[in-house]
């Protein structure tokens, strides 16, 4: 009997359950070469030129299902590859909420929450009312669901073999450890690459980029205007790098480096993606301030203040040492690290506070007083994250599992072995204290993840002229994207226009003064001044 693949994320690491069957739209996959990546990259074979060459759907928008009037949906169709614009078709789902006043409009917004896997669906029905009010009044804004993660394109993979021991840990902390999870990547790769869906070979961000555009010309528009976070800062500069003179006003926040996502500095990649990234710079940056500013707010603010950092440093001892308790339950250390990453995702650490003094009361001041949900509170943490990790969390919807192994994979060069995951993630480590390993391990599935899905993803080059100036986001602590690389982008593209963030959290979606730059920009293409900083609406911490 075969089964299929339904992957669960650990924050950081990968788990398996079996699940049924999720694919059937583009039919079933046949299987593929297991011909492994060479060093040089190929480029990406579906033609580029000015715009995506392929038949434009005719949208039927209707009322979406189950859902207030105010939101339509419609399903395109689009060519399963590109290279063969009238061969075998996918279906995308799309969702629209129209302008408010239409009279005045300027034009559709596409918009990407992140993931890879987030639902841009989903997040188009919230954008309206967290990007401005000339989003929501002169802009269409839809969601386009990307490959493997739409109802009609969602990924699977089936495979008969057995399925491998479940590691409860965020990340391995030891090789023994590091084995169980190597073992897990390779029964999901397996079975991606002997018997996939059809859609998990073209589902790279370069497909959904094009997918995009050919939406941008069903709805008439000259020009593809654009909000997206995280992630989807990848996709905007792909659609970006591919389509220069097609560029509206588009907006990425939240960036991550598309040169460390695709390929760094070298090929073949001696580092992972996820190492490559940096994020866990960012991730011990903001945990090494949070408790510094915990520290300057006080007690009256900050449950843990105090020493915070020192105490923080005791926690992590003890954990390491696997004598860290939660009402007497034992804490392992990727556990600790995987929930702490959760908390810094917010824009303010209200409650990771409480529960790292009650950690420390329970284990160090022996006051008698027990951290009875801190473990509970911790793993779901982790688990808000682990789907989806390069997803903003104002923007999160549902995930599909395991579209971001789909998507990452399809995108990126990556070394092959389980040793070369120890390495980097312990040299991490070192570099950047708690989070290295457990970013590094993130991509685990990638190690081998078979060619042929690569051969119409997009490996650069990024940056360049573009017909219209972007406006890049950045937080200065940003423990998923930290600030280098919207820095990266800025310099990139000629004309763009970096706005600072001054703040914590994984994007900056929600701030007042950003929304604000949004609005402008939106409204008449105007740039924040050289320089222009943005500061937090509220205190990192504060007394609940």
């Amino acid at each position: 009997m075969t089964r299929s693949t339904h992957i669960r994320r650990g924050a950081g690491v990968l788990a398996f359950a079996m699940g049924a069957s999720l694919f059937a739209a583009a039919g079933p996959g046949q299987a593929a070469p297991t011909t492994r990546e060479s060093a040089v990259a190929p480029a990406a074979s579906a033609a580029q030129g000015d715009q995506v060459q392929a038949p434009i759907p005719a949208l039927n928008w209707q009322r979406c299902p189950d859902l207030p009037k105010t939101y339509q949906c419609a399903t395109a169709k689009a060519p399963l590859d590109y290279d063969n614009p009238s061969g075998p078709t996918v279906l995308l789902d799309l969702l629209k909420v129209a302008a408010t006043k239409p009279s005045q409009k300027l034009g559709t917004l596409f918009v990407n929450p992140g993931g890879p896997g987030g639902s841009s669906r989903g997040f188009a029905m919230m954008a309206g009312d967290i990007l401005g009010t000339t989003v929501k009044t002169r802009y269409d804004v839809i969601g386009i669901d990307p490959r493997g993660v739409g109802p009609h394109t969602e990924m699977v993979c089936r495979t008969d073999a057995p399925v491998p021991p479940y590691s409860p840990l965020s990340f391995p902390d030891s090789i023994a450890a590091s084995k169980v999870v190597w073992r897990q990547a390779e029964w999901a790769r397996t079975a991606c690459t002997k018997n996939p869906a059809a859609i998990v070979r073209h589902m790279s961000t370069a497909d959904t980029a094009r997918d995009m555009d050919l939406i941008r010309q069903a709805v008439g528009d000259q020009k593809l205007y654009y909000y997206g976070v995280s992630y989807g800062t990848y996709l905007g500069a792909t659609y970006a790098s591919m389509y220069p003179g097609r560029v509206g006003r588009l907006v990425v926040d939240g960036v991550l480096d598309p040169v460390a996502w695709a390929t760094g500095d070298s090929l073949p990649a001696t580092q992972p993606f996820s190492t490559r990234l940096r994020s866990a710079k960012g991730a011990a940056e903001a945990m090494v301030s949070g408790m510094r500013e915990c520290d300057r707010l006080g007690k009256r603010s900050c449950a843990f203040a105090g020493g915070a950092y020192a105490k923080w440093l005791k926690l992590v001892d003890l954990a390491k040492a696997g004598k860290l308790t939660a009402n007497g339950e034992v804490i392992p250390y990727p556990n600790l690290i995987g929930g702490v990453l959760g908390f810094l995702y917010g824009h303010t650490y209200s409650g990771l506070d409480v529960i790292l003094q009650q950690l420390w009361d329970e284990n160090v001041a022996k006051s008698g007083r027990v951290a009875s949900d801190a473990a509970s509170r911790l793993a779901q943490s982790a688990t808000a994250i682990a789907d989806a990790p390069y997803q903003a969390p104002q923007a999160r919807t549902s995930t599909v599992r395991d579209a971001f192994s789909g998507v990452a994979c399809s995108d990126t060069r990556n070394p092959e072995n389980r040793a070369d995951w120890w390495r980097a993630g312990v040299a991490q480590d070192k570099q950047y204290p708690w989070f290295g390993s457990l970013w590094t391990w993130a991509s685990a599935t990638c190690a081998k993840w078979p060619i042929v899905t690569k051969s119409d993803s997009y490996f650069g080059p990024f940056g360049g002229p573009t017909a219209n100036p972007i406006l890049v986001v950045g937080n200065t602590y940003d423990p998923a994207t930290p600030i280098h690389g919207a820095r990266k982008v800025a310099s990139l593209f000629e004309k763009s226009r970096l706005l600072t963030y001054d703040g914590w959290g994984h994007g900056a979606l929600g701030n007042s003064c950003v929304t604000a730059a949004f609005d402008r920009y939106y409204a008449t293409g105007a740039l924040p001044a050289v320089g222009a900083t943005c500061t937090m609406d509220a205190p990192l911490f504060s007394a609940s």
